[in-house]
């Protein structure tokens, strides 16, 4: 039976050719009796650190594509990190924190920070803000002129659904604790929110590092649970859609906590009108990651048709509540409050039309004999 071997040979490449251009070909070759073989693109050899010995790992996509990546199982040694150097000589207010946090997410492993003559203070304590708010980041070496620092978060070691429910949880008692203070409820239980929030932020910044790492490293990808390219992408916008609706309900609990003695003097049928409107959030949330979930197009087709029409029957609430308001700063946070959950429920729509776009997806129909799987929360309960 014949065979296709990638041959480890780097061939300098046309003009326009290397792994950002839009394509580029290859003849295929005849090596023996038989075998076939193709060469590699001298820039992908290159940006991989491919040498001659070196294993590859191939991966059948279907539809005809065949997916290569270096079949590196084990961790990064020292010298094998990838190393970012920052010269922070003229850098503005709040761009190294900002470039921080990217080289995180883009998959540094080493970040280098040096000034002329030295650091600042304020470029330091910025620097250490930063580190401490994000999961495996570490200053590891600092002198007078340069302060090193050390991503040690292992990238396979957390796998995708597990970090997305996590924020789908941290969220969800978000709202419940916006609703339990709206009506009535401890509001001492709001202070818990900040630190509810700066989790969020952690885990978007874990996920987006994973799924970027993911898209180079096929054993990340393996081990994280998201294999296909195109999933990588879908679930991209999705941890930042989650992530914005953090900060949404945070942006709620804000008003609630600034102007809970104003609220409490609103009628109470105006604040039943607001607390459903949590409700309704809260209850879509779980809906959506569900359908996601179980990747029911059926469920998120449903899901999609019901926030249309909950958006259509809250759209005015804000201004409803206002009129009923006498209290011109108590009724701006009440309009705040409702423009903040109707954002949330613009953010659910994405996650619903990628759940929608996924079903349709080469890597998931292949699975189901080319057919769209037309199955809803209602079928799998009646099932059992």
């Amino acid at each position: 039976m014949g065979s296709i071997v990638a041959k480890v040979r780097k061939e300098r490449g046309a003009p326009g050719e290397g792994p950002g251009a839009p394509g580029f070909t290859r003849r295929v070759q005849r090596t023996g009796s038989s075998s076939l073989s193709i060469t590699l693109p001298k820039a992908w050899t290159d940006s991989m650190n491919l040498q001659t010995g070196d294993t590859l790992r191939f991966r059948d996509l279907g539809g005809g594509r065949l997916e290569i990546s270096p079949a590196r199982s084990d961790a990064p040694t020292e010298a094998h990190q990838k190393l970012l150097r920052i010269d922070a000589s003229d850098a503005p207010p709040k761009l190294l924190a900002r470039l921080l946090i990217g080289a995180y997410m883009t998959g540094q492993d080493r970040i280098v920070l040096t000034s002329a003559p030295s650091l600042t203070a304020e470029q330091r304590a910025e620097v250490r803000r930063t580190v401490g708010h994000v999961l495996g980041m570490t200053v590891v070496e600092e002198d007078s002129g340069a302060l090193e620092v050390q991503n040690f978060v292992d990238p396979g070691k957390y796998h995708f659904q597990r970090l997305m429910s996590q924020v789908v949880r941290i969220v969800r008692t978000e709202l419940q604790t916006c609703r339990s203070v709206l009506s009535g409820g401890d509001p001492g239980a709001l202070e818990q929110l900040g630190p509810m929030e700066d989790e969020v932020d952690r885990f978007y910044l874990l996920m987006v590092r994973q799924l970027l790492l993911s898209s180079d490293d096929f054993q990340v990808a393996r081990d994280i649970g998201v294999e296909s390219h195109h999933y990588q992408m879908g679930n991209r916008l999705i941890a930042k859609v989650l992530e914005v609706a953090g900060d949404l309900t945070s942006g709620v609990a804000a008003e609630l906590g600034h102007h809970r003695a104003g609220l409490r003097r609103v009628p109470k049928p105006a604040m039943a009108e607001l607390a459903s409107l949590i409700d309704r959030v809260d209850g879509f949330l779980d809906r959506t990651m569900d359908a996601f979930g179980r990747l029911s197009v059926v469920d998120a087709n449903a899901n999609l048709n019901e926030i249309e029409e909950a958006f259509a029957e809250s759209s005015p609430l804000g201004d409803t509540l206002a009129r009923r308001i006498t209290d011109r700063s108590v009724a701006v946070a009440a309009q705040r409050i409702v423009s903040n959950l109707l954002m949330t429920l613009e953010m659910l729509v994405i996650i619903n039309e990628v759940t929608i776009n996924r079903g349709v997806e080469p890597e998931t129909v292949a699975k189901t004999e080319r057919q769209v799987a037309m199955n809803s929360r209602e079928d799998e309960r009646s099932s059992r």
